[in-house]
C-alpha cells in the first residue's frame, strides 16, 4: 500500500512540474504579429522609460533603465524581472549592447557618468573620465566606443579610457558611426547648444579628431532626438543613417553629408520621434517610434523597402518612448509606452512577422486601461505584508492548480510515510 502511495505521489509531483512547464513556455511563447503586455518593473514608476535594450545575441535578455535610476534585466523576454543595480538621485537615460563584443553592455546615467557591464548587464562598473556627466547615447565602432553627453563627445577605448572628443558646446543626445573602418566617420546630433546653428548636427570624418557643421537641411527642427546606423551595405562602408527631431524623420545615405525627409506616403506624423532601429542585415528594412508630442499622433511604424512606405504597427499606447529590436531575421520589439492622462507606464513585446497587428489579449480596457489602475499595471501589485497576504496572493494568481496539486501530492507523501511507520511498529511487536 505504501509503495502504491509513494508511486501515486511521484506521478502527482511530475505532473504537477510538466504541467508548470508548460504553462511557463506557452507564456513564454511570443505569439507572430500580437503585442503582448510584459510583466510590470518591481516600481512605481512616476516618468517614462527611455532605456532599453535587447542583447543581439540572445532575444530573450532584456535591459530596462528607469527614472529611479535602476537597471532591471530579463532573462525570459519580459516575464520576470531582476534589479541589477540601483543608484537613487541618477537617471538611466541610455542602454546599448556593443555589437562588437559579445556581453558588453554601457549605461548613461545622468550625474553618474557611463556604466559598463561585461556578463549582458549583470553586474555593472563606472568608467573612469565619464564621471559626473549625464550620457545619453552610445555609437560603437570597431576601434572605440563613443558616447554623447552634456559635456559634448566622449570616446571610450579599451585601453585607454575615456577622453573628450569635442562639440563640448552641445548637449549631445544621439551619436551614429557612418563608417566602422578606420577613418571612422561619426555624426552628432543635440538638442542643446550654445552655438548658433539652426539644427545642432555635426559630423566627423576622422574619428571625432575634427567636427563640421552639417549645412543645407531645410527643416523646422531644432534639436536632434534619435540617429540610427543600419548594417553595412554589401558594397562600401557607408552604411544608412536615420535622424529624428521634434518635427520629422529623415535619412541619409552618404555618411551624414546630405539628408532626405522621410514621409512614408503620408504615413508618419511630423512630431517628435524617440527611437529607430534596423533589422539585422537589411538596410531598407527598420523601425521608427514617436511619443506624440504629448498628443495621440505617436506610435510605432515599419518599413520594408527603405521609407517609401511605412506600415503602422497600431502600438497599444500610441506615446512610445523607448524601443528595441532583436537581431532575428523575424525580430521581437519591445517597446517602453506612457500614457500621459494617468502616467502609466507599459511594457511590451512584438514578434514582427509581417502580419496584420493584433492587440493584446485580454485588451487594455476596463480595469486594466482605467485611470485607477494604470499604477497597478504600471508598478504591479502591492507586496503582501502578512503571511496571510501573501497566501491570498498565491491563491489567486495563475499558478493556483499547480499549488494545490502540488499540495495534495505533499499529502499523499505523508500518508504513505505514517503508514510505512505504522507497518514497522506492528512488524516490531
Amino acid at each position: 500500500m505504501s509503495r502504491f502511495l509513494l508511486r501515486l505521489a511521484a506521478t502527482c509531483l511530475c505532473t504537477a512540474a510538466g504541467l508548470a512547464g508548460f504553462t511557463v513556455g506557452a507564456a513564454a511563447a511570443n505569439p507572430d504579429n500580437t503585442w503582448v503586455l510584459l510583466s510590470p518593473l518591481p516600481e512605481r514608476l512616476g516618468s517614462p522609460i527611455f532605456a532599453m535594450a535587447a542583447s543581439p545575441t540572445e532575444p530573450q535578455t532584456l535591459l530596462v533603465g528607469t527614472g529611479g535610476g535602476t537597471i532591471y534585466r530579463s532573462g525570459d523576454g519580459g516575464a520576470t524581472w531582476r534589479e541589477v543595480r540601483h543608484d537613487p538621485g541618477h537617471a538611466v537615460l541610455s542602454l546599448a549592447f556593443n555589437p562588437y563584443q559579445k556581453g558588453v553592455v554601457l549605461a548613461g546615467t545622468r550625474g553618474a557618468g557611463v556604466l559598463r557591464s561585461a556578463d549582458g548587464g549583470q553586474t555593472w562598473a563606472v568608467q573612469p573620465g565619464t564621471d559626473r556627466a549625464a550620457a545619453r547615447g552610445f555609437a560603437f565602432a570597431k576601434s572605440f566606443t563613443a558616447a554623447g553627453t552634456d559635456q559634448g563627445v566622449l570616446l571610450g577605448r579599451e585601453a585607454g579610457g575615456w577622453t573628450p572628443a569635442g562639440l563640448s558646446q552641445l548637449s549631445v543626445s544621439a551619436l551614429a558611426v557612418a563608417a566602422a573602418n578606420d577613418p571612422t566617420r561619426l555624426v552628432a546630433g543635440a538638442d542643446a547648444s550654445r552655438g548658433a546653428e539652426p539644427l545642432p548636427l555635426y559630423s566627423s570624418p576622422d574619428g571625432g579628431v575634427t567636427w563640421n557643421e552639417v549645412k543645407g537641411l531645410t527643416t523646422a527642427a531644432n534639436m536632434v532626438a534619435v540617429l540610427a546606423a543600419g548594417p553595412v551595405p554589401p558594397r562600401g562602408d557607408t552604411r544608412p543613417l536615420l535622424m529624428g527631431t521634434n518635427t520629422a524623420l529623415y535619412q541619409s545615405t552618404d555618411g551624414g553629408q546630405t539628408w532626405q525627409q522621410l514621409t512614408g506616403g503620408g504615413a508618419l506624423p511630423a512630431t517628435d520621434f524617440t527611437a529607430a532601429a534596423f533589422v539585422a542585415g537589411h538596410p531598407d528594412r527598420y523601425y521608427v517610434a514617436s511619443d506624440g508630442g504629448a498628443s495621440d499622433r505617436g506610435g510605432l511604424w515599419s518599413t520594408a523597402d527603405g521609407g517609401q512606405h511605412f506600415t503602422s504597427l497600431r502600438a497599444p499606447v500610441s506615446a512610445v518612448t523607448a524601443l528595441a529590436v532583436t537581431g532575428e531575421e523575424q525580430p521581437t520589439l519591445y517597446v517602453a509606452t506612457f500614457r500621459p492622462a494617468d502616467h502609466a507606464v507599459m511594457l511590451f513585446s512584438y514578434r514582427d512577422s509581417g502580419g496584420t497587428p493584433n492587440p493584446p489579449n485580454p485588451p487594455l480596457t476596463g480595469a486594466r486601461a482605467g485611470a485607477g489602475a494604470a499604477n497597478a499595471v504600471a508598478a504591479g501589485p502591492a507586496a503582501p505584508r502578512s503571511v496571510a497576504g501573501w497566501l491570498a496572493l498565491l491563491l489567486s494568481g495563475p499558478e493556483a492548480p499547480f499549488l494545490a496539486l502540488g499540495a495534495g501530492a505533499a499529502v499523499v507523501i505523508l500518508l504513505a510515510l505514517a503508514a510505512y511507520i505504522t507497518r514497522a511498529r506492528w512488524r516490531r511487536l
